[in-house]
């Protein structure tokens, strides 16, 4: 109902004819949302004719008690301002009732005495509205008439969203009215020729290969208009750098103010077909001239105008679009599908703005063009069935009402009792393969390399993305947690355990505290860059987001990169969850870090001159590191090390003690795994050292070329190194006495748990093999050194991986059995009475177990 008041008025009462007949005139959108029921509070914020006070008190009903006033009609209004429970809003939304059924946001005339009133016109007399139901003298209301008049529904309708809430968004402020596009003759949207000239030309925008909406139309508008009108915040920047962007090489001025109307189109477009936006404005609108400029000779001419058309949210993908534009005021392009995801591609809102271009005269002498301004004069907002859009942190398709996000689980599926699983080509294929630490949980990406892709964890497949990173995917130390990165649409999410996180335009970092209960997310949207602590919004900056880091107690971390609005100098900062930011350099470098117990971070901060030092917890650690990339800390925070430079000396600082010069130190030293004790190899020009809790290992093996894979037993009482005496032949020792040597190089000392033995890997130009307390293995062709070998706990076995000449993986316990399988995550786990492993044949996922003796 569009609040007509239905009474019947009889003349025995004397004042139905006596009293003064008014009939609306306008404004015209407005009216014909009147004439159709669909008027609300909301519309009249938008078209002007709500005073603040409603605002404020629209805003009061939503903090205190849930309620969208904005969306009431005047039913709605009446049956509130009547509620019990709602007596501290009541009398404002009596006198706002009031002001909407009398009419006061419509503006009224006085007809001609018996003057013929069209069928639908609607009319009022002391406060009592509505609608002429024949043409005819106006006369009063009767039974008849005291309902609607049905119109025929425009193609496209005003609208109006509420601004955007935010820190920068004043939310007492209206958004301006906006015109609507399917105006008549002589109607559309006026402005001024020219800032220096006297006349005004009326402009609107037409509308080909578009099925016209209202933003009931679709939910995609109904949660869209509020974010992408002019007005909102993100619309306001993306102006700006629009124009700003042009100003280099144009001279443009635009108006952009909010309380200028403009033609707004909504509507629905339909792959392959093509769209046409026109601008309808005169070619050579009438420029008024003073006595004064009559007398003086002067005359303009309009010699041409220019349109310019802002991008403001595009769908993107791999197809063309053919998108252009003319100076004329003519935009085209034709929507397609992306054959990649089958998702729409194609503008979803434009700007559209104008200006004409004017030269001066004096006679017949030319003084120039005057300098002139660009006019918002339409907005377009398009819904492509199939896109996808991102509201109030959820996704949703457009023509649907659901969302397309997922809830998520409590944690990844469980384990299989059985580990027997087929794999997907396309993982196979791309390496898109994630394992837990215990080799108990197994996720793949499945799909294929140019369509749709989902990600199985434990052999349940999980719903379908538009595309998934393989690099993303991670589970928690315990498997407590599993994280990936996908896309959907044009927009990037992370996904923990089921559940879709926050949409961003771009995703800069998704990390998780080691063992998941913890998930720190950051990225940007629409220009700015916000951070997500387990789902929570904890910042929002203009600055750009780098490397995160989260640690077990929920604190996180990451960089910032901005620049100073006093000096414009570039700056890098870190920023943590509690809001704290740290001080401003030129760069830090690296991903900065908690320790495991303390929460204590650490990161490698780069001051003016180019020095890097080590910080923790904001604390610069001297001395300098020079240009310094890495460092060591124990888990616990007791103990650090990193290597100082200065000049050409190279020193290891632990816990800020300076060891010995040296000529270059490669890496920070290793530490035991008490901290008690640390190691680490140097130069001095050509000969290497080893240094063993500060002091340097006197040996009697002459001079070193390099010292290589230096490490600790479990317990810490005991150390082992490889030497390397020629280009060829190398020794490895243990607490300073040899125990094997070999040709080539040494890879991946470790010792037994009980540290009483050691094994090691040995790399020569063409071949491979495994040492045994100085016992070598079987020659092969290739073995696999990211990872040392593996004792098993009673430190009796020894296992490795190798590969053969046909690139075949083989599982070797040393001295004993030799299995191949096409490919073999090369890690075991070793159980009671032998070890277990995981192997691909074909597309077989499967456990496999060796026994022991």
């Amino acid at each position: 109902m569009f609040g007509m008041i239905s009474c019947l008025l009889c003349t025995t009462y004397g004042v139905a004819f006596a009293a003064t007949v008014e009939i609306a005139t306008g404004p015209d959108g407005l009216l014909q949302m009147e004439q159709q029921g669909k008027v609300t509070v909301r519309a009249l914020r938008g078209w002007g004719r709500l005073s603040d006070t409603y605002v404020k008190l629209a805003q009061r009903m939503r903090q205190e008690s849930g309620l969208d006033l904005l969306g009431a009609n005047l039913d709605q209004v009446r049956q509130w301002s009547a509620d019990p429970a709602l007596t501290q809003f009541g009398a404002e939304l009596a006198k706002l009732a009031s002001f909407m059924e009398g009419g006061e946001h419509l503006d009224w005339s006085t007809p001609a005495p018996g003057a013929s009133v069209p069928a639908g016109t609607l009319v009022r007399s002391e406060g009592t509205r509505w609608a002429q139901t024949a043409d005819g003298p106006v006369e009063g209301p009767s039974d008849a008439q005291a309902e609607p008049a049905q119109v025929e529904s425009a193609q496209v309708k005003p609208v109006q969203a509420e601004p955007v809430q935010g820190a920068d968004t004043d939310t007492t402020a209206s958004l301006p009215p906006v015109a609507p596009s399917d105006a008549g003759p002589g109607d559309g949207v006026e402005f001024s020729i020219n800032d220096q000239v006297a006349g005004t030309y009326r402009v609107k925008l037409q509308a080909e290969g578009l099925t016209v909406a209202g933003p009931q139309d679709d939910p995609y508008f109904q949660r869209r208009l509020q974010v992408v009108l002019p007005g909102a915040s993100a619309v306001q920047e993306g102006e700006k750098r629009y124009f700003d962007k042009l100003s280099e090489y144009l001279n443009v001025k635009p108006v952009l103010e909010n309380d200028t109307p403009y033609s707004l189109v909504l509507g629905f477009a339909t792959p392959d077909t093509p769209v046409v936006i026109r601008v309808d404005a005169p070619e050579n609108p009438e420029i008024t001239l003073s006595e004064q400029e009559i007398r003086d000779k002067v005359s303009y001419r309009v010699t041409g105008k220019a349109v310019y058309v802002y991008r403001h949210d595009d769908a993107n993908g791999d197809a063309e679009i053919g998108f252009e534009e003319s100076k004329d005021g003519e935009v085209r392009w034709t929507p397609r599908i992306d054959p990649a995801t089958d998702r729409p591609v194609g503008p979803r809102v434009l700007g559209i703005y104008m200006s004409y271009r004017v030269k001066k005269f004096i006679g017949d002498n030319q003084l120039g063009t005057l300098s002139t301004s660009q006019h918002r004069i339409g907005w377009v907002v398009v819904a492509m069935p199939g896109d996808v859009y991102e509201h109030e942190g959820a996704l949703y398709a457009v023509g649907q009402e659901e969302s397309l996000t997922a809830k998520g689980t409590s944690g990844p599926a469980p384990a299989p009792e059985k580990f027997d699983f087929e794999l997907s080509q396309y993982a196979l294929d791309t390496g898109a393969i994630k394992l837990s630490d215990d080799l108990r949980h197994v996720a793949w990406i499945d799909g294929e390399k140019e369509g749709k892709k989902r990600v199985v964890v434990n052999g349940v497949p999980g719903k379908w993305y538009d595309d998934i990173k393989r690099y993303g995917m991670q589970f928690s130390s315990g498997a407590e947690t599993f994280c990936f990165r996908a896309e959907f649409g044009d927009k990037e999410l992370s996904v923990c355990n089921g559940a879709d996180g926050s949409l961003f335009d771009d995703l800069e970092f998704l990390v998780m505290s080691d063992d998941g209960a913890h998930v720190l997310v950051a990225g940007s949207v629409d220009g700015m860059y916000r951070v997500y602590l387990d789902g929570k919004q904890v910042r929002e900056t203009s600055n750009r987001m780098w490397e995160g880091a989260v640690a077990r107690s929920g604190k996180g971390a990451w960089i910032e990169r901005g620049r100073d609005p006093q000096t414009g100098a570039e700056f890098a900062m870190i920023v943590t969850t509690d809001g704290a930011e740290g001080q401003k350099y030129p760069a830090i470098h690296g991903t900065p870090r908690f320790t495991q117990n303390r929460a204590e971070l650490y990161y490698i901060a780069e001051k003016e001159g180019g020095d890097r030092f080590l910080v923790r917890d904001g604390e610069e650690l001297k001395p300098t590191m020079g240009s310094g990339y890495k460092f060591t800390v124990t888990p616990d925070s007791a103990y650090y090390a990193y290597v100082a430079q200065s000049d050409m000396v190279r020193s290891m600082v632990i816990n800020g003690q300076i060891g010995p010069d040296f000529s270059s130190i490669w890496d920070p030293a290793t530490f035991s795994a008490d901290g008690q004790r640390h190691i680490y190899s140097a130069k001095k020009e050509d000969e290497a050292f080893l240094v063993v809790d500060g002091q340097i290992f006197s040996h009697g093996f002459g001079a070193l070329k390099s010292v290589i894979g230096e490490t600790f037993s479990p317990d810490g009482s005991r150390w082992a190194a490889g030497f390397k005496l020629s280009d060829e032949e190398y020794v490895v020792v243990v607490d300073g006495k040899e125990v094997g040597r070999g040709q080539g190089s040494p890879a991946r000392i470790v010792f037994s748990p009980d540290g009483t033995r050691v094994a090691w890997l040995e790399k020569q130009k063409k071949s491979s093999r495994a040492y045994l307390d100085g016992t070598a293995g079987p020659e092969v062709r290739d073995i696999f050194d990211d990872e040392p070998p593996q004792f098993s706990p009673d430190g009796r076995h020894l296992v490795y991986f190798t590969r053969d000449k046909d690139k075949k993986m083989h599982i070797v316990v040393f001295g004993g059995e030799d299995r191949v399988h096409d490919i073999i995550p090369p890690r075991a786990v070793f159980v009671k009475g032998g070890l277990e492993y995981l192997a691909i044949d074909g597309t077989h996922f499967r456990r496999e177990s060796i026994s022991l003796d």
